[in-house]
């Protein structure tokens, strides 16, 4: 059986395109709920919270809109319970970097009530390209600590459109690059389900205040499974839609912007009006059972997958056999190792950026200790690349996968996989082996082809734990992950 975790055990329906099965293995819960009261008071009213904390804690975003038009709690109320929450809890996970208690406030006074799904519903973002005008704006980098949003993005303006009151942002690692929440600028986050070990990332800090019902959505993003990598390690519903159909996406980028969630109708209905309208998808089969679902537990990369996330598949597996699906084990047509080295040739325009920031800081280039070293080593790799050759074969690489999927989505329109190929991982294992680490530092003297080769080395370390994320954002497909019992 597909359940959510913790006190919403609601069966989920497959009524999302599902790509990826997260794993819902997380450990003991380190966090008990608080049951204390909260009586809030605010400019607009001295009624006393009829909420207690607890309650709170088990109200879906959609429920708290509805308690709001109901009287039952005023819009000031809900964002002073999350804000004692988060400072009750933030200290241990370091999921929250910051709070705006006194904008948010000030914002929920002046909203007034045309029908939003999310009214007066309190949310976290990402603190990544998720720009809200006069916040942080860092990307992660140590060196850009004191820079800020000029302007607040679409994305947000559109969260904000739907009733939502942002109070905060969540930790993410520099530039987005991990698959776990670790930086020098924020340090490291914590799962609230152990918190010896990592809520996932770079979308981790959403994760874990989701997971840990600071409030019940957080955004992220995902550009090569960073809203799925911690949804899987900590719990939650991580939905990456087709490139270009959230409002602010590009459709031509490997990144979707979309949130955390612990609640499918939630998820359904954030989606339902974060659409752009600029890219049309194809009608959903009317009759999945009359389709046949592919299955594989087998990494792209040919890395180990753990046994714990062959159960989660197989379980659910059984599961939509007993409820009379079709279903066929059948592994992806694309090759995985030269995807990863697209991705990663990819990604050398991060390192690239990187290298802007620390000029108009440093006025000079990047240096190996300025910030992470992958960082520092795509930088490096960015100024060997010949952006003819290399970029026009990473856009074949991309091309023949997409179309591989495509070929294969005729016969299977769902493809179901684990989310991560392992449990979550500690805090004490670092993102990169100390042998890699060595070798990044000079990769300055390699030739190109060498100095790929070690940045491939060097991360699959990480990708080893989450290979099978990264196929979707390439070929812009959707995937969702689901937390198993």
């Amino acid at each position: 059986m597909v359940w959510l975790k913790g006190h919403r055990r609601q069966s989920l329906k497959l009524g999302l395109v599902i790509a990826a099965v997260s794993m819902g293995l997380f450990g003991a819960a380190s966090l008990a709920p608080s049951e204390a009261v909260v009586a809030a008071t605010t400019t607009t009213t001295q009624q006393q919270a009829t909420l207690t904390l607890s309650d709170y804690e088990h109200a879906s975003a959609l429920q708290l809109a509805q308690m709001v038009r109901s009287g039952k709690v005023t819009k000031q109320q809900l964002i002073q319970l999350a804000m004692t929450k988060i400072k009750q809890d933030n200290p241990q996970l370091n999921a929250v970097l910051t709070l705006r208690e006194d904008k948010a406030l000030s914002e929920a006074d002046a909203m007034t009530d045309t029908g939003q799904p999310f009214y007066g519903v309190p949310i976290l973002i990402k603190g990544l390209a998720q720009e809200l005008l006069g916040e942080p704006a860092t990307q992660g980098l140590p060196y850009s600590s004191d820079r800020v949003a000029s302007y607040t993005k679409p994305f947000v303006k559109q969260l904000q459109s739907l009733g939502f009151v942002v109070i905060g942002q969540t930790n993410y690692p520099e530039l987005g690059l991990l698959n776990v929440t670790t930086s020098k600028l924020y340090g490291t986050a914590s799962n609230p389900w152990n918190t010896a070990n990592n809520p996932g990332g770079s979308s981790g800090g959403a994760a874990a205040s989701v997971a840990d019902d600071m409030v019940p959505l957080a955004t992220g993003n995902d550009a090569g499974g960073s809203i799925r990598i911690p949804a899987s390690w900590s719990g939650t519903i991580g939905l990456k839609p087709t490139s270009g159909m959230i409002v602010g996406d590009s459709a031509t980028s490997s990144m979707a912007s979309f949130a955390e969630t612990e609640s499918m109708a939630d998820t359904e209905t954030l989606f339902d009006n974060m659409l752009s309208g600029k890219v049309t998808a194809e009608a959903a089969p009317s009759d999945l059972k009359g389709q046949t679902i592919a299955y594989s537990t087998k990494s792209p990369v040919g890395t180990p997958v753990s046994q714990d996330a062959v159960n989660a598949v197989n379980q659910t597996v059984a599961f939509l056999k007993q409820q009379g699906f079709n279903v066929k084990q059948v592994d992806s047509p694309v090759d995985g190792k030269a995807l990863m080295m697209a991705y990663y040739k990819s990604a050398t325009s991060s390192g690239y950026a990187a290298n802007t920031f620390a000029r108009s800081k440093f006025h000079r280039d990047l240096e190996a200790d300025d910030g992470g070293i992958m960082t520092y080593a795509l930088y490096e790799a960015s100024k060997k690349l010949n952006p003819n050759t290399d970029g026009v074969a990473v856009k074949q690489t991309i091309a023949t996968a997409t179309q591989q999927m495509v070929d294969f989505h005729k016969q299977y329109p769902l493809y179901l996989t684990p989310t991560t190929a392992t449990t979550a991982p500690s805090n004490s294992d670092p993102a990169f082996l100390p042998e890699y680490v060595a070798k990044l530092r000079n990769i300055g003297s390699l030739d190109s082809a060498a100095q790929m080769q070690l940045i491939y080395d060097a991360w699959l370390h990480g990708l080893s734990k989450s290979p099978f994320t990264q196929l979707a954002n390439l070929t812009g497909e959707p995937a969702i992950s689901l937390p198993t019992t």
